[in-house]
């Protein structure tokens, strides 16, 4: 560059997550194909799916901007933690009582509910009786509309109030409707689960009986009626598309008992929601939560094959990650220095690092997500303060950082399901890669097990396989092993090549989870590269299973 530029204090490419990168994401947001897929009514990809950091709000909310008619719905907003609070709800299904049909026309009647006042733009009660008088001169003579519009005058008194009112009003019925079936035992309904537990056996059958007839009769004709309705009479213009968008349901906002519930609830009634032309219901949801939410929650007749075309998996390649990187790069000079364009070249070292340009370098140690990418180029930048380039001893030494950063996040995300996930990288610690499930030892594995053991953290799987194999001498050191390197594929931590002529497989890439029949002693394992600063990881010299390669 004719006049180099010089990296000031506080300078760097935008903030990893989408919801504080509102300024850069406006100017330097990377379509791949996947907005106009979710954009497209009849596109039947409408589930967003995707690890930490792999860009769904980021996604979603570009769905937000470009759409002429959308609205977002968060958790807070829908007050779903007052259905998570209900004692009557808790004390029916403790009793046996099945609310999956409660939780999907929960969702049918607060997702109508946000189309039509989109649609009519109804925002207090002169629009809503305009709206209702109308469709009643429409349909006078129409039997089946009549019935979706006496349902749509029911439940319409408060069209205008905020999803939270509709939320509880829904919910409150269902309660009314519910203590009234079940008098005999009713003066136990305050007590929640609890209190299911206090009924006689002749109470708890009366009360299943009840509940399930309440809950199966919840206005089920009538909502179907509504969603014909919609679909033929109402959303009839192909000019205009409607959207609904519906992110961070990963976050904690109810119980995952009963989260789990409602996401499975939102995906039946998406996928209902399919038949009305010219909307779209989006949602967005972590790999991770989908995968408990299949395994926490099995239910007869649920088939997750059937909902695969709607997934829209997030998944990027190491030429999409540098045009990112390139697009920041650009945005951050052209607004702090010069209106040259300035790239990725012009600020890495031209010199390879280990036999890898330097962008390839830091993209081997990321899962090839923009959070992970933004991360690393923004540690390097803090260290580059004062000078004109990167450097690769900026890079090494951004990359101590980073990977500490990067093993704690990762620790975070999936701390629900494996409190211990940090405790048990102490078998990773210091290996050498890659590595056989043999070469680790059984000294390696006691001191993981004893770490584990004496943390006294909450309990998981990785605790009991500890319990397992140090206390009760139920399981070897190798299955030991092989429990927690199960976990560790699944998380990302290590990459495992069953066999010599097979290729090395990642979770966030491949399979996401591995059986214990695929992972044998034989079989080579690796250290993700994100993780051998913060794990020192000894580097073998590459042989016939050398590490770029695969990755």
């Amino acid at each position: 560059m004719a006049n180099p530029v010089v990296f000031r204090r506080n300078t760097g490419i935008g903030s990893p997550d989408a919801e504080s990168d509102a300024a850069y994401l406006s100017e330097c947001f990377l379509d791949n194909g996947d907005v106009d897929s979710l954009m497209d009514t009849d596109d039947p990809k409408c589930i967003v799916l995707g690890r930490t950091g792999a860009g769904k709000s980021a996604l979603l909310a570009e769905v937000l901007k470009r759409g002429e008619h959308a609205v977002e719905l968060s958790p807070e907003a829908l007050a779903l933690n007052y259905v998570n609070n209900s004692e009557v709800l808790r004390f029916f299904e403790a009793a046996g009582v099945n609310l999956d049909v409660f939780y999907s026309l929960l969702w049918r009647h607060i997702l109508t509910v946000e189309l039509l006042k989109m649609r009519y733009e109804i925002k207090n009660a002169e629009n809503q009786r305009f709206f209702l008088d109308r469709l009643g001169e429409l349909f006078s003579r129409d039997r089946v509309k009549e019935r979706a519009l006496k349902y749509l005058r029911e439940w319409g008194d408060h069209f205008w109030e905020e999803t939270e009112y509709r939320t509880k009003e829904f919910t409150r019925k269902l309660e009314t409707d519910l203590k009234a079936s079940a008098k005999a035992a009713v003066s136990f309904v305050s007590l929640g689960a609890e209190g299911a537990k206090k009924l006689s056996e002749e109470q708890v059958i009366e009360v299943r009986e009840c509940g399930n007839r309440v809950v199966n009769a919840v206005q089920v004709k009538e909502l179907h009626d509504v969603i014909n309705l919609l679909s033929e009479n109402i959303f009839d213009n192909k000019q205009k598309k409607y959207y609904i968008v519906i992110d961070r349901l990963d976050e904690t906002w109810v119980s995952d008992h009963v989260r789990f519930k409602l996401i499975k609830a939102l995906f039946e009634t998406v996928k209902t929601f399919k038949r009305v032309q010219n909307i779209k219901i989006i949602i967005a949801l972590r790999t991770d939560i989908h995968y408990r939410m299949i395994r926490e929650t099995p239910t007869a007749g649920f088939q997750e094959e059937k909902y695969r075309a709607m997934y829209l998996p997030l998944r990027w390649n190491r030429n999409q990650l540098v045009e990112m990187l390139e697009k920041r790069v650009r945005t951050m000079f052209r607004r702090q220095y010069t209106r040259e364009n300035v790239s990725l070249k012009d600020i890495l070292p031209a010199n390879q690092i280990e036999q890898r340009s330097a962008a390839e370098y830091m993209l081997d140690r990321t899962f090839f997500r923009p959070r992970e990418a933004i991360i690393f180029l923004n540690e390097c930048i803090v260290r580059a303060e004062g000078t004109t380039r990167i450097t690769a001893a900026l890079i090494r030494q951004a990359e101590v950082q980073y990977s500490q950063q990067r093993l704690q996040s990762l620790g975070d995300e999936w701390r629900r399901d494996y409190p211990n996930l940090l405790l048990a990288t102490s078998l990773l610690s210091r290996v050498e890669n890659p590595f056989t499930i043999e070469s680790l030892g059984i000294e390696k594995a006691e001191k993981a097990a004893v770490a584990i053991l004496e943390a006294n953290a909450a309990r998981d799987e990785i605790l009991e396989f500890a319990e397992s194999y140090y206390f009760e001498d139920k399981t070897t050191w190798q299955e030991f092993v092989e429990n927690i390197l199960l976990i560790s594929y699944m998380v990302g931590l290590v990459g495992v090549k069953p066999e010599p002529h097979l290729g090395r497989q990642w979770s966030y890439l491949d399979q996401p989870t591995m059986t214990r029949d695929q992972l044998k002693s034989t079989s080579l394992i690796d250290v993700h590269k994100t993780f051998w600063a913060s794990l020192g990881v000894i580097r073998r010299g590459k042989g016939a299973y050398g590490h770029d390669a695969d990755q």
